[in-house]
């Protein structure tokens, strides 16, 4: 079964896609790889993954962005490798009331691998709402 061969390449690969999200690598604690590699000893965990890719197929909400008025925030690394930093800037200039963080030295996983400049960026954005 392909879906199952894909999702098997997933799990076997896992290591070297975490360390892709990080901009510093060694930030990755074996507390944090085990976090990441616990769903994956699931019964099931790649089919669940296939009905979610199946499900995320194009809605067109890319196109309908611009009517999205509540507050958001947008955060991203520097260093993102996975979702490119210029996605989430263009994301940020689309939403109209959009308040964009780029944080310094950080990957796709800014919330792990600097969490106390993630956080502070969430308060500031809170603190906006009142």
């Amino acid at each position: 079964m392909r879906r199952s061969v894909d999702c098997r390449q997933l799990q076997a690969q896992g290591t070297e896609f975490l360390k892709t999200a990080f901009h510093d690598p060694s930030k990755i604690t074996p507390e944090i790889f085990a976090g990441y590699q616990k769903p994956l000893q699931v019964e099931n965990w790649d089919k669940a993954l296939w009905q979610l890719t199946v499900a995320s197929q194009e809605s067109g909400l890319a196109k309908r962005v611009s009517e999205i008025t509540m507050p958001a925030l947008v955060i991203t690394g520097d260093d993102d490798r996975i979702v490119p930093t210029e996605q989430s800037l263009r994301l940020a200039q689309e939403l109209p009331n959009a308040t964009l963080n780029v944080i310094a030295q950080s990957g796709h996983l800014p919330h792990e691998e600097s969490p106390l400049e993630f956080m502070q960026a969430v308060t500031d954005f809170l603190s906006t709402l009142q």
